[in-house]
């Protein structure tokens, strides 16, 4: 059993930690959604606007089944951090196999789910007769490879907890680099249209799988996958969705909105305006992805920490992470500020009617980009200490408090930019709200006393 790895996050200089966990956890959380991105900007430049906006419609059913996933992974992969830091290996290695059972058994059910009602999910998630079979043709394929998914990015996050940040990296860029490549073979080369684009994600998820795989056949892991495991236990199952809740309830609402944005902007506008929101969802993704792999990077130092009893390693990572989140996020909105055409003309090519309105939605959208980084680190604090209700709090007040209503109530008296400023007022009413749960839950005299209250 190779320990070392773990025995480090209570030992090691946060700094240092850091570095080694986030980095590697930002650059795989970046080359994952690379994945949507990659296959939009062929799509917008291999096959037109209304390709591109039928691509868009399937987004929003896959952030509501990619909301199940996560609740499996996160809630796992926090558990497991837990149990390590404990040195309960055996418990450790039961929730490993519970969370392949689990996403085995959820791919199962989103088949029955999705394949017999396809064309009138998509039909009631926005998509138009003009761009409905497209939509179809895509998210079919998507649909059947969604296992490839589920290890390649689900499994992945037990990878990282239990301290092998740089080996999950690399699973996301062997996915990463082998879509880019088959996109253009199935696209450019086969001229298969929004087809190749799914076949491309799906055998690039299947082969990061292969990748993950080959780390527990090869005797990396500190974890032991047992058939007598392969069962369900109720106390486990409980754990992992309690902990994974938050990731749950916030996949569930970002669901919901994007599904309520891309219809208000097929309402209020046209399949040009759910091209232009494509790609703004590619962009802005790629701006607070990077922000998520680093709450998801401190997540294993601060689980760990947390079931060895140890509040200043806890708060310390938390107010690093805090700092780091937010100069990443500032960034990102300058760069979007200055470089918005540059991103249009990638999707659509220079000569595009849609890049000068595009540019102008997007420096609206990303206005308060900058305050970002504390909701979703929070959010991942209170996730890996096994306090989803404060974590579920911090999302639910974003997403069902501000933003929905926001993009439901400000078209109808402002129109398409009533539609765009909901993005930013509601980022920053919850980053609001989330300061006083900083002030008031992730204090030193705070984090120590709920440790202490912590039962042996």
């Amino acid at each position: 059993m190779d320990d070392w790895h773990v025995k480090i996050l209570g030992t090691a200089n946060i700094a240092q930690l850091m570095v080694r966990y986030c980095v590697p956890t930002m650059l795989a959380t970046s080359i994952q959604a690379c994945y949507n991105i990659v296959d939009r900007i062929f799509v917008g430049r291999v096959c037109g606007e209304d390709a591109l906006a039928a691509v868009t419609v399937c987004f929003s059913p896959q952030l509501l089944f990619l909301a199940i996933s996560m609740m499996i992974g996160q809630g796992s992969a926090a558990l497991l951090s837990i149990k390590l830091g404990q040195k309960d290996y055996d418990g450790a290695s039961r929730v490993f196999s519970q969370a392949a059972l689990l996403f085995v058994l959820f791919y199962i059910g989103a088949l029955c789910i999705l394949m017999p009602f396809m064309r009138e999910i998509l039909e009631f998630f926005g998509a138009t007769p003009k761009i409905v079979d497209d939509a179809q043709a895509y998210y079919t394929i998507i649909v059947f490879g969604l296992i490839f998914e589920k290890i390649s990015f689900g499994i992945n996050n037990l990878i990282r907890a239990e301290g092998r940040p740089a080996y999950a990296m690399s699973t996301m860029f062997v996915g990463a680099l082998s879509n880019i490549i088959l996109d253009y073979v199935f696209m450019c080369v086969f001229d298969m249209g929004v087809r190749g684009a799914a076949y491309a994600t799906v055998a690039a998820q299947a082969l990061g799988s292969v990748w993950v795989m080959l780390f527990y056949a090869g005797g990396r892991s500190c974890l032991t996958f047992r058939l007598s495991d392969v069962k369900f236990h109720r106390d486990i199952i409980g754990a992992v969705c309690s902990a994974g809740s938050p990731s749950l309830i916030m996949q569930l609402l970002a669901g919901l909105g994007v599904s309520l944005y891309v219809k208000q902007a097929c309402e209020f506008g046209s399949e040009s305006t759910i091209a232009i929101v494509g790609v703004d969802f590619a962009s802005t993704t790629i701006m607070f992805m990077p922000v998520v792999g680093l709450s998801m990077g401190v997540q294993p130092i601060i689980g760990y920490n947390w079931g060895a009893r140890n509040p200043e390693r806890v708060v310390k990572t938390f107010y690093y992470a805090l700092a780091a989140a937010t100069a990443f996020c500032t960034l990102a909105f300058v760069l979007a500020q200055l470089y918005a055409e540059v991103i249009f003309m990638l999707f659509f090519g220079e000569t595009s009617s849609l890049i000068t309105e595009g540019a102008r939605i997007m420096r609206i959208l990303v206005c308060c980009t900058p305050f970002i980084g504390a909701n979703i680190v929070a959010s991942g604090f209170f996730q890996s200490t096994k306090r989803p209700a404060y974590s579920v709090a911090v999302t639910f007040i974003r997403q069902a408090l501000f933003l929905i209503p926001l993009l439901y109530l400000l078209p109808i008296y402002f129109g398409l930019d009533g539609l765009w400023a909901s993005f930013p007022l509601s980022d920053f009413m919850a980053f609001l709200v989330t300061l006083v749960f900083i002030l008031l839950k992730i204090t030193p005299a705070r984090v120590e006393a709920d440790i202490r209250s912590l039962k042996t």
